[in-house]
């Protein structure tokens, strides 16, 4: 079987720190490879690499094979290298949630972000064919912003396949699905391996489909192993957190009424209905837990909570009721609501060229800025440091968002929502894209956060998310309230389930 890409003794470097290497490895047609490791191993580095859109260190060599003859650069290839990934994700919800689903498929053919032309009828007669393969027939013709996290990972399968790639890199590909459309996308992905040599990188061994049986184990960007699958299941450890000398400052919040209150809340886009007459308070005291699969509204309601969208005017009921902290504006509570999610950290990043440091990022939170805006006080500075520290981060205050891990990203983005001293903490699905390590830090500092006395609200679709501060559940199904209570009223109806 021939070498699709060989890399020998290749390294990354940025600055002064060594991203990657060295690393040997050949990537040989029909033999589907594995990528696992904990945030901040190397793994994202190793595809970018592999896909060409860095080049390895002097020294460092590769090449690439698709059969017309080896060759040093991807010049020409890009077609028949495909990538899925979070972020493009992240950035297709963003920049693109009126484009149609077909629009994205057939963007595939030319490598570029959208399709910023007309298609050809062979490359229409190729889309038709790669979505009747995969059966997504009605997400075609469904805006992005309509469709559910795990429906978008589908429809970027079926853009990455359909200019027939020799190689198919999936980076954390099921990371935010719920367990139906990790289902779904594994069997997508069964099928993509009769057509393409898979490259799938991953925190766990069971993210990956059972067709891929090669394995690279990465640390701190080494490869420690290199083997079966059982290999990589051998050389993944998970560490306990040492939370014990992290202190938390008491909550000293005034005594409101309600954190919270939504009545007869419905939101409405491109005649899709995505809440239907939402009714929920939080009040003081109040730990909530939003379950629900992809596509349920879970994040919906959190954008409703910081007037990122707003409430549709129903003919019957009129439009809902927003009130936060009291009934305070949302002008007034916007410094006092701290909000971390996978977007916002991604979004920022991207705003910032990925440049800006750890204490920068946190310090933005007095603002609710991407980016320092303005001249900060002493005051903000030293809430700033005394966060970084309680998140475990105090050495790395000055280091670029770029230098770090996925997991430390996502602690300095609590930092960031803290360090105001918010009186209500929204955190939109925290664990997502995080390894068992990161994943045990951050429950673990949420844990900590409660028991100090700062209400929060945990959004999420896995139920073992469920730290023991929480005490109140809601559960959402297709945009509907389908339970709304205590944590021991929804442990009995789960039982009973």
């Amino acid at each position: 079987m021939a070498n699709l890409i060989q890399l020998k003794k290749c390294t990354v470097t940025r600055g002064e720190t060594r991203l990657l290497g060295p690393v040997s490895m050949a990537l040989v047609r029909g033999k589907h490879l594995a990528l696992v490791g904990q945030n901040g191993s190397g793994k994202t580095t190793l595809l970018k690499l592999l896909r060409g859109d860095i080049l390895p260190d002097r020294g460092g060599e590769r090449a690439y094979d698709f059969g017309d003859g080896p060759q040093q650069t991807v010049l020409g290839l890009r077609q028949r290298i495909t990538m899925v990934s979070s972020d493009m994700q992240d950035f297709y919800h963003l920049n693109a949630p009126r484009t149609l689903g077909r629009s994205i498929i057939l963007s595939g053919f030319y490598d570029t972000p959208l399709l910023y032309g007309t298609a050809t009828d062979d490359q229409e007669a190729g889309a038709d064919g790669i979505i009747d393969e995969l059966g997504i027939a009605d997400l075609g013709e469904a805006r992005l912003g309509t469709l559910s996290t795990g429906q978008l990972r589908k429809l970027l399968i079926a853009r990455a396949l359909v200019s027939n790639p020799d190689v198919l890199l999936l980076d954390e590909c099921l990371e935010g699905l719920d367990v139906a459309s990790r289902s779904e996308v594994l069997a997508l992905l069964e099928k993509a391996a009769d057509r393409a040599t898979l490259v799938c990188a991953a925190h766990r061994i069971g993210d990956v489909p059972r067709c891929v049986n090669d394995s690279i184990v990465l640390e701190a960007g080494e490869v420690v192993r290199h083997g079966d699958r059982q290999d990589a299941l051998d050389g993944l450890h998970e560490h306990e957190p040492d939370l014990a000398v992290w202190s938390m400052p008491e909550q000293t919040a005034p005594d409101y009424d309600y954190l919270l209150r939504m009545e007869r809340v419905s939101v409405v886009a491109d005649h899709v209905r995505f809440l239907h007459s939402v009714n929920w308070t939080v009040l003081p005291g109040e730990n909530w837990m939003i379950l629900g699969d992809n596509g349920a509204g879970k994040s919906t309601i959190i954008k409703l909570a910081i007037s990122e969208i707003s409430p549709y005017a129903d003919d019957d009921e009129g439009v809902g009721v927003i009130e936060r902290l009291g009934g305070m504006t949302m002008d007034e509570a916007r410094p006092l609501i701290g909000v971390v999610s996978p977007a916002l950290q991604t979004t920022y990043a991207r705003e910032q060229s990925w440049e800006v440091t750890a204490i920068e990022t946190v310090l933005s939170g007095f603002y609710g800025s991407q980016g320092m805006l303005e001249e900060h006080t002493d005051e903000e500075y030293l809430a700033a440091q005394e966060w970084l520290a309680r998140v475990g981060l105090a050495d790395l205050a000055d280091r670029p968002l770029r230098r770090m891990s996925y997991g430390q990203q996502r602690r300095v983005f609590l930092a960031r929502a803290m360090a105001p001293g918010p009186h209500l903490l929204l955190l939109d699905e925290p664990m997502s894209g995080l390894d068992a390590d990161s994943r045990s830090l951050m429950l673990a500092l949420l844990q900590k956060l409660a028991e100090a006395g700062f209400p929060l609200v945990l959004v999420t679709h896995h139920v073992e998310d469920r730290i023991p501060a929480i005490n109140r559940v809601m559960l959402m199904e297709n945009g509907r309230q389908t339970f709304c209570g205590t944590r021991e009223e929804f442990e009995v109806t789960q039982k009973q389930d």
